[in-house]
């Protein structure tokens, strides 16, 4: 009995993770910054990992062999290569890859923009009809985290934000001058860490009414 209670275990926790990261990428080993200016301009660089977290849960359970390890990683690739905004991508191996990011854009007075894209995000940015801009990194529970570490999905890395916007509030580790700018950075060890988050409030650009 206690075998099979301990197995129904295994398998919800296994059911839970894959729920969670189904069509999941996971940054690490990253250093990240977004550029976001008063009136909503915005300009987003990403250099590091990202880990394709189900290939993950398909190595643990041995569902990836010699024969079909390669196709796996093959369409892995091509779901990231197809995103103009990745300018550098390489393979390093068992569900990670590396790659060089950069998009970017002007918010309009209602939109949600999300990066890599929606059924994949790392983050997003939102505007909305009070002038509030809201910018989220996509976050991990503590008992997610935990499944993470036991399948070897780590989480480490620096974001940054540089503004000059009239910042309301933020969670970062520390926030440093830069001429009229403020740079709000954030320390990421592991996925326990804090997920970054920030709300400033638009100025109205009177050269560019939206």
């Amino acid at each position: 009995m206690r075998r099979i209670i301990d197995s129904t275990a295994r398998i919800l926790s296994v059911v839970a993770l894959t729920v969670l990261v189904s069509s999941c990428y996971i940054p690490d080993k990253f250093r990240g910054e977004l550029r976001l200016s008063k009136y909503g301009d915005w300009a987003l660089t990403y250099e590091g990992d990202v880990i394709y977290a189900p290939i993950m849960h398909e190595y643990a359970n041995g569902k990836i062999t010699p024969e079909n390890e390669a196709e796996r990683h093959n369409n892995i690739y091509k779901d990231l290569v197809r995103d103009i905004a990745v300018k550098d991508l390489k393979r390093t191996g068992k569900g990670r890859f590396h790659l060089r990011y950069e998009r970017g854009g002007r918010l309009g007075k209602v939109q949600l923009t999300s990066l890599l894209r929606r059924d994949a995000r790392l983050i997003s940015l939102k505007s909305n009809e009070d002038g509030t801009i809201i910018i989220d990194a996509n976050g991990v529970k503590a008992s997610d985290a935990q499944r993470m570490a036991e399948l070897g999905i780590g989480m480490e890395g620096e974001f940054r934000i540089t503004t000059d916007a009239n910042v309301l509030r933020h969670n970062a580790t520390e926030v440093r001058p830069f001429g009229l700018y403020k740079v709000y950075i954030w320390r990421i060890e592991n996925a326990l860490s804090a997920t970054p988050t920030l709300v400033m409030l638009r100025d109205p650009d009177p050269n560019r009414p939206l």
